[in-house]
């Protein structure tokens, strides 16, 4: 039973630490854990920070530790970038240290670790890390990059949400049900080719994206029997969909983009299977527009 004595942040520390397996996940604890202690917890959850990542490091404390007011935390992060280093050591774990120390410092170096694990692990988790720090030039740079000339269509989204992050659109990006809302920006990102995407990237910094329509946010917190009563509802809507006019913007990973400009919408779609022939980039397309998911090519205009 909960000790109703202490508070949330304290329970939910102690319940995440104590997890194990996938309960235990990377990234798991609140990073404003501290600031929402009682006073007189505090002491007691400094200490186990501070001892379970000098002696057992954990990763994932990298971020609280950085916060720690009894210890200095940043020298523990130092002391343990540099034995990774000295050691050879790439691993999440690290980028979670790197990560924390550049938050709490703002000293670019730091980004310098995680930048060179990903190019050798080609880890989109460390892309995902990278896409939540406090924003600078440097990260803006990496991000572009990415997104510009990775092969990736997963990295180069990730990618895309660093690159919002960076230029101010996201004001919390620990939020997700914020950067859901998004995801009409993201899809107007979406591109196959290199040349396109080098288009995209100058029309998103001259700020033509900033009137695409933002969509309701998707990542809600809700108790599991609403989650289902939610679910039911949504099977029981009829969506016949809304025959439309786009122009195919791009192709993604054998998705169509179609720009429909009514709504200055970036619609991922899918063809037909009765159309056998595949539209091509500037093709004027017969649109099956849903009022969610994706859309549906059912011809090609002359």
């Amino acid at each position: 039973m909960e000790n109703k004595d202490h508070s949330k942040a304290y329970t939910d520390f102690f319940r995440h630490l104590n997890a194990n397996g996938k309960e235990r996940a990377y990234g798991g604890f609140a990073p404003d854990t501290l600031d929402k202690l009682y006073d007189w917890e505090r002491d007691e959850v400094e200490e186990t920070i501070w001892t379970r990542f000098k002696f057992s490091g954990e990763g994932d404390l990298a971020m609280l530790v950085s916060k720690l007011q009894k210890y200095d935390g940043i020298e523990a992060l130092n002391e343990r970038l540099s034995e990774g280093l000295a050691g050879s050591e790439y691993s999440m774990r690290m980028v979670f240290v790197a990560a924390a120390a550049y938050d709490a410092t703002l000293i670019e170096d730091y980004l310098d670790y995680i930048f060179e694990y990903y190019d050798k692990k080609q880890d989109y988790a460390s892309l995902s890390v990278l896409s939540y720090l406090k924003p600078c030039d440097k990260l803006y740079g990496f991000f572009t990059d990415v997104y510009l000339n990775s092969s990736d269509s997963t990295a180069r989204m990730v990618a895309v949400d660093g690159l919002l992050n960076c230029k101010g659109y996201i004001e919390n990006p620990m939020d997700l049900e914020e950067r859901s809302t998004f995801d009409g920006m993201t899809c107007a990102f979406l591109s196959d080719d290199p040349e396109l995407r080098k288009k995209k990237l100058a029309r998103f910094e001259n700020g033509e994206f900033d009137n695409i329509p933002r969509t309701e946010g998707s990542f809600k917190i809700v108790s599991s029997e609403e989650a289902i009563r939610m679910a039911k509802e949504r099977q029981k809507e009829e969506d016949p969909g809304e025959l439309v006019t786009g122009v195919i913007d791009a192709t993604e990973s054998r998705t169509y983009i179609v720009f429909y400009e009514p709504e200055n919408r970036y619609i991922p779609s899918d063809l037909s299977e009765e159309l056998d022939i595949k539209p091509a980039v500037g093709d004027k397309v017969r649109l099956l527009k849903k009022k969610r998911g994706r859309g549906i090519i059912m011809s090609i205009e002359a």
